[in-house]
């Protein structure tokens, strides 16, 4: 299902800051599963895509994912969509445990054509120092807990073949197969899911 009307961002932020400042975002009520508590260390911030900390945990990601899909490079050739742009990202959430980030994932807003757009879950990553805690649930909640205050009524997220570990969470959690949107319907390696809010 897509929103025919674009929405303003959903949290105010500042782009690039190096670390949380008080113009960040602090949220502790997005439901973080296993995370939360009154003794749990975990905070969590909204912030922006480009935030350096979301940058590093991303770039993370994208190290530790490269060789299992390099020896598909050739295959992928010019099918892979590029990543999403600051504008379109709504919110960007990362957890922290004092000034150490944990985790990150974030809310987009992806304009399909002129007067329709679908809202899906980018890049949910938890830093493989701190797996096992509910991060990756408590990421997840957070972006859809975003997306329930713009009045979404269904997220899209896209991931990869060769990413079993991100199927069974995000089955774990109810989402389910879909046919794969563009830009991701050229890919041969794109996995796709929806969820109603």
């Amino acid at each position: 299902m897509t929103v025919s009307r674009p929405r303003a961002t959903l949290f105010p932020h500042p782009r690039g800051s190096a670390a949380p400042d008080r113009s960040d975002r602090t949220v502790s009520a997005v439901r973080p599963g296993a995370t939360t508590g009154e003794d749990d260390p975990v905070r969590w911030l909204a912030t922006s895509w480009d935030h350096l900390d979301a940058l590093a945990l991303r770039t993370r990601m994208d190290t530790e994912l490269r060789p299992r899909y390099a020896p598909f490079d050739a295959q992928r050739a010019g099918r892979r969509p590029g990543p999403p742009t600051a504008g379109e990202i709504v919110v960007t959430w990362v957890a922290y445990e004092g000034r150490e980030p944990l985790a990150t994932a974030s809310l987009r807003m992806l304009h399909e054509d002129d007067a329709t757009v679908r809202y899906e879950v980018k890049r949910v990553y938890v830093h493989d120092e701190h797996r096992g805690r509910g991060l990756a649930r408590a990421a997840l909640d957070a972006v859809e807990n975003s997306a329930r205050a713009l009045g979404v009524a269904r997220l899209s997220l896209q991931t990869g073949k060769l990413q079993p570990e991100a199927m069974g969470l995000y089955e774990r959690q109810g989402w389910h197969r879909i046919a794969c949107y563009p830009p991701y319907d050229t890919d041969p390696f794109s996995v796709c899911y929806g969820k109603s809010m």
